[in-house]
């Protein structure tokens, strides 16, 4: 990237470079496809490259045969796609296209995902760039899309208001103005209107869900960008505030803070989905690797300014709680959850108090994060927690807890206490921790580490073993008697200097003299009666204090109050 990266077009034209050269550099497989494992992947690729093969700006960025040979690529890749669309209208699939290509694409069964945001971006593609098109490929974007609009693949009701329905929904408004259906774009736009509303009264159910969060926005962005009726217009841009308010809420240099609700390997233990942090907010360093790659750098849309400062002008700490309500668009409330962040400009804390049984059990409980600054992503991951390994967890893969423990979240710190019930023989033996590379100091249960601009502490109940791996430091800590715990508190440097504290060392002293026995266990003759203890007083000298008992009955406090739930408001 010749240009200087200082704006939000800069950063744009800098993933569309990124994007292309990551393209070309990728191994074509027999088949003439760059991937298998997700026919989406061709397709984002293929049109990023296009895209910046077609602007001037990076005329004289590539030899010309190097961009004759991309752009030709990138024609041919977009044409292989579509031509996987089932176009039979009597096949139960019409209009849809495969997700796994298998070892045979040609023979690859059609898929209900793929043409949800895919065919939103299809239609985006094709309204952006068809003065450019070559004549085949803007016929057979036609026809694909064309197929989209006779089938069912977008017809569908309003029922769960989740990432789903937001993109068919999109879909509706996009294919209801290329078609100039205004029943079907009035619907659309009801359900746009019902979604926002539903958000707006219950909360984002979908809480630090990626890649669904960036689903809604990308979905949406496609038809502010395409349809130009006012009311469309108006109603997406209510809707995109309102979904860019909730990610600058969580947001620290370029990290997604806080309890989330599903990951995927490049979420955790390290915040890699960045595209569209990037160039919105633009305060860490150019990605050098994609991970999901979609539609980032083609949107001109630009959130918000007041987002864009609220979420890259940490100056001093805030305290976020939030309440979310679970429900349907019948607006019956089934469930509440309450989430809970503290963001300092340092590093931020912070997750849910209520365990639930997320799709693909990805939730994560609660998380210590550092922002991804040149010196964290240097080192690897930039995430801290503890964990119970449960259902779907696979060995070296942090993610995917158990339905046990319960939490203490209070500011900077953090209690989670186990007890593992008699009758769960399959219970995973021990506690694994993710710790960031950094400067470590390990004494018997605890663990101190410095960090830019931030100490943290951490103690188990039980002993550990450390693991250094390339890019963490992991900790296992097995159950004694089905009992674990852990504590973990960070402390800014700034802060420390006025306790007198001014290295790891001097940290490590402090955090001894404070913290010598935070953990008891109360046995009795009556196994109900058998509980875990926590008592610990915090940097700030807030007392928390935590109980569990073998039935998971838990009861916790901070300077002596029970935690107030009640008080937690959506929004």
């Amino acid at each position: 990237m010749t240009l200087p990266i200082q704006t939000i077009t800069d950063r744009k034209l800098a993933i569309l470079e990124l994007a292309a050269r990551k393209a070309m550099e990728l191994p074509i497989l027999p088949s003439g496809f760059w991937f298998h494992s997700d026919l989406r992947d061709n397709f984002y690729f293929a049109i990023h490259l296009y895209a910046f093969t077609v602007n001037p700006t990076f005329a004289q960025a590539w030899p010309k045969e190097q961009q004759e040979s991309g752009l030709a690529l990138a024609v041919e890749m977009i044409g292989k796609v579509l031509a996987l669309q089932e176009q039979n209208a009597e096949h139960p699939m019409y209009g849809h296209w495969p997700l796994n290509l298998g070892s045979d694409p040609a023979a690859a069964k059609p898929h209900p995902l793929p043409v949800e945001l895919m065919g939103c971006l299809l239609i985006f593609f094709y309204n952006k760039y068809q003065s450019t098109l070559p004549i085949e490929l803007k016929s057979n974007a036609m026809i694909a899309i064309l197929h989209m609009y006779e089938s069912h693949v977008y017809r569908h009701p309003l029922d769960k208001v989740n990432h789903h329905e937001a993109k068919h929904t999109a879909l509706k408004l996009l294919l209801g103005h290329q078609f100039d259906n205004s029943e079907l774009s009035d619907q659309g736009l009801q359900f746009a209107r019902q979604q926002l509303q539903h958000i707006q009264k219950f909360g984002f159910k979908e809480y630090g869900a990626l890649p669904w969060h960036w689903h809604w926005i990308q979905a949406f962005v496609c038809v502010w960008e395409v349809v130009e009726d006012t009311a469309v217009r108006e109603a997406m841009s209510q809707l995109l505030d309102q979904l860019w308010r909730l990610r600058a809420d969580v947001y620290l240099a370029g990290t997604w803070v806080g309890a989330q609700s599903r990951q995927w390997p490049h979420d955790a233990p390290k915040d890699n989905n960045t595209l569209l942090d990037y160039i919105q907010f633009g305060d860490f360093p150019l990605p050098r690797e994609i991970t999901r790659l979609e539609g980032a750098a083609l949107y001109t849309y630009q959130t918000a300014v007041e987002f864009v400062q609220k979420a890259i002008k940490r100056d001093t700490p805030i305290e976020i709680q939030r309440k979310i309500q679970f429900a349907e668009a019948n607006n019956q409330v089934t469930e509440e959850a309450h989430t809970y962040t503290y963001i300092a400009p340092e590093y931020a804390v912070g997750g849910i108090w209520e365990r639930r049984d997320e799709f693909d059990n990805e939730q994560q409980r609660w998380v210590v994060t550092l922002p991804l600054t040149e010196a964290t992503t240097a080192e690897g991951v930039n995430q801290l927690f503890f964990f119970h390994p449960g259902n779907k967890y696979a060995s070296g893969d942090d993610r995917h807890a158990s339905p046990y423990g319960e939490v203490l979240l209070h500011k900077d710190a953090v209690i989670q206490l186990w007890k593992l019930p008699e009758g769960d023989l399959d219970a995973y033996p021990s506690l694994i921790g993710c710790l960031p590379k950094g400067e470590w100091k390990f004494d018997g249960n605890r663990g101190y580490g410095s960090f830019e601009g931030f100490y943290v502490s951490f103690q188990l109940m039980n002993p550990y073993t450390i693991e250094e791996k390339p890019d963490r430091i992991s900790i296992a800590s097995p159950f004694q008697s089905g009992k674990n715990g852990v504590l973990v508190e960070a402390v800014s440097k700034q802060e420390a200097i006025l306790l007198g504290i001014n290295s790891l060392e001097t940290f490590a002293a402090a955090m001894q003299t404070k913290a010598a026995t935070p953990f008891t266990t109360i046995d009795s003759a009556d196994p109900d009666s058998v509980a875990i203890h926590a008592l610990y007083t915090t940097h700030r000298n807030d007392e928390l204090s935590m109980s569990v008992d073998s039935l998971g009955v838990f009861e916790r406090t901070i300077n002596g109050q029970p935690v107030q739930l009640e008080l937690y408001q959506i929004g």
